[in-house]
């Protein structure tokens, strides 16, 4: 049930910040809960003296970013945290300019960057004018400002509302993958499993990591900086999904904000094994929830996070792929096939396959485009394709020439004295 309408405005006593649309780089959507509510709620609040004072002013560019003091008053501090507590606002401030926070960023090269980073370089306090002055770390900034694209934007007076940091880290989620995103995993062609728009399932690994519940040791010393917290999907359901879940949804019915979610338990690892993902339902005002306007509750209609109708397509049977094969039927297989194994294997190795599958040729005619779709197939998996030589070698071996021909009721074992005659360095020069 919705909490009475003088606790809503209670709470909104704490943000009197207009609301106004700011943006983040995914970057920093994407990195781990590492600061405090409070903390949270002043990087917030500086994003938006961000948008005032560098895009209205059209001081967006590096070369204007020296600028980057701006002052704040008690009152301000009130504004982030309440009236009552501009002394630990202040204190919380003061603490941001020591502290690091971790981002990790994807170059155009595709060269992926772990880092950390300051929000807040100095913080003075004009003790005459009662002013607190503070300057925003350049390196922050690109963050903020001149996005073009992988940003997310949310509502600035709705995030200096919440009260807790998973609520704000959900909320975060839930406008990043809350307009027309649509979650893929690589598996709808073969499955028949098309998810819903604005429905994310996030694995258990993965979202103790972007929710900070991992033990955290030093490296060096082996010493625990952090203890693990909420281990099992019962605790992460009752202390971070239902509590930012509640928020959301109160300010949503008073129109504080414009996003909510439901939540499910993803498969279980095995009969009886752990929870191994959490599945969101993101709900917008431009797209709500169909039927009840309500968190999902006992007795309601499952939560369902694919496309209807649900059709599970038949996988093609050996011989239908076989005759989809580009190479079925076509002239000189034998050339072709020869052509496919000698990227991956070793001249001593090419003569043992090429005799082996020239054997089984005598008896099937389709041999040579069975070991070809084989390939092809192993030629098209992602890992596959980005690995080292070795790898690839191995797995034609030892999966697409031993178990996948299995499927066409043949299969080419490697040499039992393999290991004594190919030593690696022949087999890579």
């Amino acid at each position: 049930m919705p909490r009475q309408r003088k606790e809503i405005y209670r709470q909104n006593e704490l943000a009197s910040i207009q609301h106004e649309n700011v943006t983040w780089s995914n970057d920093l959507i994407s990195s781990p809960i590492s600061c405090s509510l409070m903390e949270r709620r002043v990087m917030y609040f500086i994003t938006g003296v961000v948008k005032h004072k560098f895009l209205e002013n059209d001081l967006g560019v590096p070369d204007n970013w020296k600028e980057l003091y701006f002052y704040m008053t008690d009152r301000d501090l009130g504004e982030i945290g309440g009236s009552k507590n501009i002394r630990y606002t202040y204190e919380v401030l003061t603490a941001l300019g020591m502290k690091f926070f971790p981002i990790t960023y994807r170059k155009a090269d595709g060269k992926v960057i772990v880092g950390r980073i300051h929000w807040v370089d100095t913080f003075f306090y004009d003790e005459e004018q009662e002013l607190y002055a503070i300057r925003i770390s350049p390196e922050i900034m690109p963050l903020l400002i001149n996005l073009t694209q992988n940003f997310t934007s949310f509502d600035l007076g709705t995030a200096m509302r919440l009260r807790s940091k998973y609520t704000q880290k959900l909320y975060e989620l839930c406008c990043k993958y809350g307009g027309d995103y649509r979650y893929s995993d690589g598996q709808e062609e073969t499955t028949g499993n098309v998810y819903k728009k604005r429905v994310v399932p996030i694995g258990m690994d993965h979202f103790r990591v972007l929710f900070n519940l991992n033990e955290i040791r030093d490296k060096k010393t082996g010493k625990v900086l952090q203890e693990s917290s909420y281990e099992s999907y019962k605790d992460i359901r009752s202390n971070i999904l239902q509590v930012a879940q509640n928020e959301l949804y109160d300010l949503y019915l008073f129109h504080a904000s414009n996003v909510w979610f439901d939540f499910q338990a993803g498969p279980r690892k095995g009969i009886g094994g752990k929870t191994s993902s959490i599945i969101i339902y993101i709900y917008t005002r431009e797209n709500p929830k169909d039927g009840l306007c309500r968190p999902w509750q006992k007795g309601d209609e499952d939560l369902y996070p694919y496309e209807p109708p649900y059709v599970e397509k038949t996988r093609k049977t050996p011989q239908q792929k076989l005759h989809a094969n580009v190479f079925y039927g076509a002239d000189h297989q034998e050339e072709i096939v020869l052509s496919l194994l000698s990227k991956y294997l070793s001249k001593r190795e090419l003569t043992y396959y090429m005799a082996a599958i020239n054997r089984e040729a005598r008896q099937c005619r389709d041999c040579y485009t069975q070991v070809i779709q084989v390939i092809l197939e192993k030629e098209k998996q992602p890992k596959f394709s980005k690995a080292k030589k070795q790898y690839k070698r191995n797995n034609i071996i030892e999966y697409a020439l031993q178990e996948n021909l299995k499927e066409y009721g043949w299969s080419i074992k490697p040499p039992k004295n393999y290991k004594q005659v190919y030593r690696q360095e022949e087999l890579f020069r």
